[in-house]
């Protein structure tokens, strides 16, 4: 789940007095997992490799859009100015479905940053097939610390021409800024802090984002939003499916500080159940 949220801040700047230039409002982000893919479907590691949404995916990202398109009709801030997308196609297809039913529709860019973390060699594998072979205590290290990388991607592994495929159709920043072996959540944090903030500059001056993911790259990008510890990022999970608000405040640094710590759901009731269902099979 979601941490909890934060009191409300002290140092928040006051409204500007008479001759002061006033500031935009922040704009506000929303993050999407993409929907269901036919690897989340058979509890398989995925990582770099490219898979499409399942049918359950696509009513999903359906369903994210009409929330996300009613909730702007009665809140026009959150009509997103541009749609960012990771351009692995179970994100990308995401994107395109909710864009589409969006005012504009807005624009929609691709980030290599936002791809998802490198799973290294139990890429393709069924989850059960790793939690026997490596065990229960080294499976949780491996799936939900911080700073543990699985186990290198040989050059043999049968999933390495597949990976190669993504990683030869991402630009040479991308190939540059990814390890090509493995990750831990630590390296995906560190390769997306630069589009924090580059993303945070641009809600500074009220612009309006959707950014559509992956599990371990949208708790990574939590991890900068919100300042999390290692062992608050080992408890949160994304739902596919389910578009998350977050608003933010401008302290008197004139730096953005998130409203409600971990944000919130536009379908609360969804997002519970979703949530639920995911801690149940393990987490994100």
């Amino acid at each position: 789940m979601p941490p909890a949220p934060a009191g409300p801040a002290s140092s928040v700047s006051p409204r500007p007095t008479h001759g002061t230039r006033p500031h935009p409002s922040p704009g506000v982000l929303v993050l999407l997992r993409h929907g269901q893919s036919t690897y989340n479907a058979v509890d398989r590691f995925t990582g770099l490799l490219d898979v499409p949404l399942s049918d359950r995916g696509v009513a999903e990202a359906r369903h994210a859009a009409a929330l996300l398109a009613r909730a702007a009709e009665q809140h026009p801030e959150l009509a997103p100015r541009r749609v960012v997308t990771s351009p692995l196609v179970r994100a990308s297809g995401t994107a395109a479905i909710v864009a589409a039913a969006l005012p504009g529709p807005p624009p929609l860019d691709v980030e290599w940053r936002l791809v998802e973390r490198h799973y290294g060699a139990f890429t393709d594998t069924p989850r059960e097939i790793v939690r026997r072979d490596h065990g229960e205590e080294a499976y949780w290290r491996y799936r939900r610390s911080f700073a543990h990388r699985p186990p290198a991607l040989a050059p043999d592994h049968p999933a390495r021409a597949a990976v190669d495929d993504v990683l030869l159709r991402l630009p040479d920043a991308a190939r540059a800024g990814l390890r090509a072996d493995t990750e831990s959540l630590a390296d995906v944090v560190e390769r997306l802090r630069p589009f924090w903030a580059a993303t945070e500059a641009a809600l500074a001056l009220g612009r309006s984002l959707l950014v559509v993911g992956h599990g371990n790259s949208l708790r990574a990008l939590s991890v900068l939003v919100d300042d999390l510890a290692p062992e608050e990022v080992a408890d949160l999970n994304v739902p596919t499916g389910q578009p998350l608000v977050r608003r933010f405040v401008v302290d008197s640094g004139s730096r953005l500080v998130p409203l409600v710590r971990g944000g919130t759901y536009l379908d609360a009731d969804g997002a519970e159940h979703a949530l639920a269902d995911l801690q149940a099979r393990g987490g994100t």
